[in-house]
């Protein structure tokens, strides 16, 4: 969705869409009413003046739209469907390579949070591990409850501007092809993976098999981009010895790139032979 559909969707449109950003629902007709928006930073601007202005009862709401950190179900009926779920596995990737044993921590530290405060443990939790996660868990189970609720609404407010990114992303993509520079021609049927890093973990963002002209265009077709470092690795081993090759050299190869401005087009090919390989951001 780009800025000028946004603001010109009818006020109930535009809601259900801001929820997917904030389940506040008096956040959201606020930013309904609040349009148009000149820019996205005129558009977080305005959400974090918003914000500012909710009370406890708001918050509470806007908490309950959240899956509970490291589990994987999902949170109330605002923030838990479609694409937010989605949003909200990508924000907490860093838990899914979690040892068993910092799971069961982070399970009873939640129960513990929530039996002290009320309301499920709320961080934004984009770019950091599950052992992170779990350690500002653990480090807000003695505040007061009046600064933790300060402090988890500042969280909220910054996921917030993250997902507000989001929704104004859907341009934003990672394409690729193979060219087999030994033969002259596309490198078809190669098995690619693409993948985003989380702390010093990586978690998988799409996978396929480049057609018959070497091109894989759906490696982000399942979630919106955002900014961050990728890789892209390529089955190159099984390509060769597909086509014959008795020892591959490279068994795979692993491109590793940044994405600064995640509404953009990145095109990262790879030419191929059997004993080099370049690559280059392409268009």
């Amino acid at each position: 969705m780009t800025l000028a559909e946004l603001n010109g969707l009818g006020d109930a449109a535009a809601v259900r869409e801001l929820l997917r950003c904030c389940g506040s629902t008096r956040w959201a007709h606020e930013m309904a009413g609040a349009r148009p928006f000149a820019s996205m930073d005129a558009m977080t601007a305005a959400a974090d003046t918003i914000s500012a202005g909710l009370d406890r009862a708001d918050w509470l709401e806007a908490f309950s739209t959240h899956p509970q950190i490291g589990s994987s179900g999902s949170g109330g009926s605002s923030g838990s469907s479609g694409s937010n779920g989605d949003w909200s596995a990508a924000e907490q990737a860093g838990a899914a390579s979690a040892s068993s044993d910092v799971l069961a921590r982070l399970s009873e530290a939640n129960r513990e949070y929530e039996a002290r405060f009320g309301y499920i443990f709320i961080v934004c939790a984009t770019g950091k591990s599950a052992e992170e996660m779990l350690q500002l868990l653990e480090g807000r189970l003695d505040n007061d409850p009046l600064i933790e609720i300060r402090i988890a609404a500042d969280e909220q407010r910054k996921i917030t501007r993250l997902r507000i990114a989001r929704l104004l992303e859907s341009s934003g993509r990672i394409t690729t092809h193979v060219l087999d520079t030994s033969r002259g021609c596309p490198g078809a049927s190669m098995r690619v993976v693409l993948e985003i890093r989380n702390g010093d973990a990586w978690s998988r963002v799409g996978q396929g098999t480049t057609d018959a002209n070497g091109r894989l265009a759906t490696l982000t077709e399942d979630r919106p981009m955002i900014a961050g470092d990728y890789r892209l690795t390529f089955d190159t081993g099984g390509y060769l010895r597909a086509r014959g090759a008795a020892d591959a050299f490279f068994p795979d190869v692993t491109i590793t790139f940044t994405v600064a401005d995640a509404s953009a087009h990145f095109h990262v090919p790879l030419l191929l032979s059997p004993f080099g390989y370049s690559t280059y951001r392409g268009s």
